[in-house]
């Protein structure tokens, strides 16, 4: 009778076992015939759940089981385009994508497998998804550059604009796109995106969130975009950014695509290319200022800067202009890199032409006043980065063309 008790328990548990083995097996939807299984959606859970750090809720993974399941049928349609057209990637470049992820999510160079095996993940689902992204940046570019030609008078105009926003607002920024596809899918995916804020205000490190849920082709890298002039992001986005401070992210800004994300990393005025290498001969004016000085010992040297300003027309006549309001310290200073001038003197300098002096600036122990007596400008601007910054842009107007199209000619079929 023991035996039999026994032997009916072991059984149980085979059964129990077999079961769960079969439901991991269930299919999940089908994609052109290929299939994914709940495995599948469960492994890359995992991967996103580790990667993201991400609470352990039950909205949340509900949430992260649909993007899982998303994300697998996007990648099985990309790779299914990428066999057909017989592209690959080496495997140079997935190491050297595992290296980037190791830096952004602060896992120690080279531990990557152990990283995925501390969080219970398969390394090889994770090395899979990284190839996958690089295989379509890989096909969208070839795409891009068989259909899309950047002619000389579009590199031209990017260069004018480029000149013409010298010394405005530009903007280092990082994006995570939901992508709405269909009526449907607008307020789920709304929500998508304002859980996604709330976990990264909350500290959940936002390169590996635009990893895992941005369908942009800036996933790949962590959502990185770089820096934007004004001007140059839709509308829509370019509103709510310059509203932004450093450090800040964004609410779900609906764009054309879906729900854009965006985190705004730094602000700075804009230089053109290569400016900080211009060389400027300068001399100044130079009226220094007593050890703490009090308000009116600023503004009587300000005073006294104004004074010699009005009276320089040219180089020549600074010598002239010192010596009449009796101040020592000033004539030539030399030519100079502009990079290697204290910001607020470059600021000053930047914008001056020959002959031309500049608002009087005020350092720790005095106030300046700059004149240009010969500019050195730095080579021009690379025409060839230019151009590669448009073809980006539509690059990612072509992603998402892309994979509509894919989408639009398979068999997708969910169970």
């Amino acid at each position: 009778m023991i035996r039999l008790i026994a032997l009916l328990i072991i059984m149980t548990g085979l059964g129990g076992a077999i079961a769960q083995a079969q439901d991991l097996q269930r299919i999940v939807a089908l994609v052109n015939d290929e299939v994914i299984s709940l495995r599948d959606i469960n492994e890359r859970a995992r991967i996103i759940m580790a990667t993201t750090r991400l609470p352990d809720t039950a909205d949340i993974r509900r949430a992260v089981r649909d993007q899982a399941l998303r994300s697998l049928v996007d990648e099985r349609l990309q790779m299914q385009e990428a066999k057909r057209r017989g592209i690959s990637v080496s495997q140079q470049e997935v190491d050297a994508a595992i290296a980037t992820v190791e830096r952004q999510m602060n896992i120690p160079a080279g531990r990557f497998e152990e990283f995925a095996q501390r969080s219970g993940i398969d390394p090889a689902a994770i090395i899979n998804q990284i190839r996958t992204e690089l295989i379509w940046s890989r096909m969208v570019r070839g795409r891009l550059t068989a259909t899309s030609t950047v002619t000389d008078q579009e590199i031209d105009e990017a260069i004018a604009k480029l000149k013409n926003n010298a010394g405005q607002t530009e903007d280092l920024i990082a994006e995570i796109l939901i992508p709405v596809d269909n009526p449907d899918q607008e307020e789920p995916q709304r929500q998508t995106a304002q859980r996604i804020i709330e976990q990264i205000r909350n500290g959940a490190p936002f390169p590996a969130l635009a990893r895992q849920f941005s369908r942009g082709t800036t996933a790949a890298n962590g959502g990185e975009v770089g820096w934007v002039p004004r001007g140059t992001l839709p509308e829509e986005v370019e509103s709510v950014v310059a509203k932004m401070n450093k450090g800040d992210v964004s609410v779900p800004i609906r764009t054309v695509g879906g729900y854009q994300i965006i985190l705004l990393r730094d602000r700075r005025l804009i230089s053109l290319p290569g400016a900080g290498d211009a060389k400027v001969t300068l001399k100044q004016v130079l009226v220094s200022l007593p050890q703490n000085p009090s308000n009116a010992d600023v503004q009587a040297a300000m005073a006294k800067a104004q004074q010699a300003r009005s009276a320089i027309r040219s180089c020549d006549d600074v010598e002239a202009a010192a010596e009449q309001i009796q101040v020592q310290g000033s004539g030539s200073l030399g030519t100079l890199r502009l990079a290697d001038m204290p910001e607020a003197f470059r600021r000053a300098v930047e914008p001056l032409k020959v002959n031309e002096s500049s608002q009087p600036v005020t350092s720790s122990r005095a106030i300046h006043v700059f004149t240009l007596c010969a500019r050195e400008e730095a080579s021009g601007i690379d025409r060839n980065q230019v151009r590669q910054s448009i073809l980006v842009r539509r690059a990612e107007l072509m992603a998402q063309r892309y994979i509509r199209e894919l989408r639009r000619d398979a068999t997708i079929e969910f169970r």
